[in-house]
């Protein structure tokens, strides 16, 4: 089947961010004094969040949430200096322009946008959703609901993108087609209607 739009998510999907958000997290870690397994702790952020690690560092210290929050996300704008796009993220962008339209769904702040503006990826996007338009976070499908209603998108040829179950899982909430990128060869109990292991993989679902 061909596929018109695609709601992208960010981290790990269009960039490889995750290098430096795990080394950030580690740090936390460190903070609290807390031995942390960096193989494991990196499968645990891809199958679940940074902030569901984050809270459990926080039952587990007693260190306010909040605290642990603040810590990462400051220290992560320091680190995550230039992150790249994956490889194919521009041609992949630019075929799904030229058959319908781009969309950006993230949990990250409006840096997710100035990445894409440095690589002049953000001229393929119709809109950009970040953690500041108030959403519920993914697996909610409030934000997908908002970008499908508001664009009149038809859900059987738009596609939700993502590397995580969460993307996969709000994709199906909203009833849209959904595309599981699976860099690290993870297995999710989510059932994605397609899984590719790279972005060049998906020129062939959005045909001219």
């Amino acid at each position: 089947m061909a596929y018109q739009n695609a709601i992208w998510d960010f981290d790990g999907t269009l960039y490889d961010t995750y290098p430096v958000m795990l080394k950030v997290l580690v740090a936390v870690y460190q903070q609290q004094q807390v031995p942390v397994d960096q193989d494991a702790l990196y499968k645990a952020i891809k199958q679940t969040s940074i902030k569901k690690m984050l809270q459990a560092l926080a039952d587990q210290t007693g260190t306010a949430f909040a605290t642990l929050d603040q810590q990462y996300h400051q220290l992560e704008a320091k680190t995550q200096i230039a992150p790249q796009p994956y490889p194919g993220a521009a041609a992949i962008l630019e075929r799904v322009s030229q058959t319908g339209r781009n969309f950006l769904m993230t949990h990250r702040d409006t840096a997710a946008q100035k990445y894409l503006a440095e690589h002049h990826l953000d001229q393929y996007f119709t809109e950009i959703v970040t953690s500041q338009n108030g959403f519920a976070r993914k697996p909610a499908p409030d934000s997908l609901n908002y970008l499908c209603d508001r664009y009149q998108l038809d859900r059987a040829k738009t596609v939700m993108i993502g590397d995580r179950a969460l993307d996969i899982e709000a994709g199906i909430n909203a009833g849209l087609q959904t595309v599981y990128f699976d860099v690290d060869c993870l297995l999710i109990a989510a059932q994605p209607t397609v899984t590719i292991t790279d972005l060049s993989m998906l020129i062939d679902y959005f045909n001219k």
